[in-house]
């Protein structure tokens, strides 16, 4: 009997344990509540265009909430009209499929352009599972410039638990770069908004062409005051 209490007991802790150690719930949560839909769910933005394509980047990750990714119409405010991505019929094809519907809902400012790039990054997280990463890159391009330098980056964080029942919907967060706070996909945690998205894509945007704007005038100046710094190909040195 004893060894029965011992072995109930060790379970315990370790199952306490591993809770503890996941504070943020990317491998073990609540299975999302059904709720009624939102009236923005089904709204694609009409300014915001998105690819996909094959990219890498850096990993990284940390808390907040938005939306009902992977998760279908009928399972979650907020949700894609997709079949829920499960744990156990997880394809990373999907998830970015995913992710782009989900990215296309935001309602970001007009001409905004957005890629969505597979990241070949992965972690194996001992007893609970994979974190897989795709990214999204935001643009404004123009027709004087195709190619804009600024790119706001945003990067989701795939966590496929090896803990939870397989029928569970996959965990998707994301953050925005430059920022720590870490916004869910799906969950208790999720906030229902496609709006507050622009903020940081516009921020991030601004910021960064205000940086490459002073870097010109440093270098070139303005048109007002150019600065002639350029020197001339053909010089030659003085004979002696």
């Amino acid at each position: 009997m004893q060894c029965i209490i011992d072995l109930i007991d060790g379970t315990i802790c370790e199952a306490l344990a591993i809770i503890e150690s996941d504070p943020r719930g990317l491998f073990i949560y609540n299975f999302p509540k059904r709720q009624k839909m939102s009236s923005i769910s089904m709204t694609s933005s009409a300014f915001t265009d998105t690819v996909v394509v094959s990219g890498e980047d850096d990993p990284s990750t940390t808390n907040h909430y938005t939306g009902g990714l992977g998760i279908s119409a009928d399972s979650v405010s907020s949700g894609l009209a997709r079949k829920m991505l499960t744990i156990g019929d997880f394809e990373y094809s999907n998830a970015i499929a995913d992710i782009r519907d989900f990215v296309s809902r935001w309602e970001l400012s007009p001409d905004t352009k957005c890629v969505v790039i597979s990241n070949p990054i992965r972690h194996e997280v001992p007893k609970k599972g994979t974190i897989l990463f795709v990214d999204a890159h935001f643009s404004r391009p123009t027709p004087r410039c195709p190619n804009p330098l600024a790119v706001a980056k945003v990067r989701f964080i795939i966590s496929v638990s090896k803990i939870l029942l397989k029928h569970y919907p996959v965990m998707i967060t994301y953050r925005f770069e430059g920022y720590n706070t870490l916004y869910y996909g799906l969950g208790e945690r999720c906030l229902n908004s496609f709006t507050f998205q622009r903020f940081y894509i516009d921020t991030i945007l601004h910021t960064k062409l205000t940086f490459f704007a002073a870097i010109s005038e440093c270098r070139h100046g303005t048109i007002e005051k150019p600065k002639h710094n350029i020197k001339p190909k053909n010089t030659k040195k003085p004979g002696y």
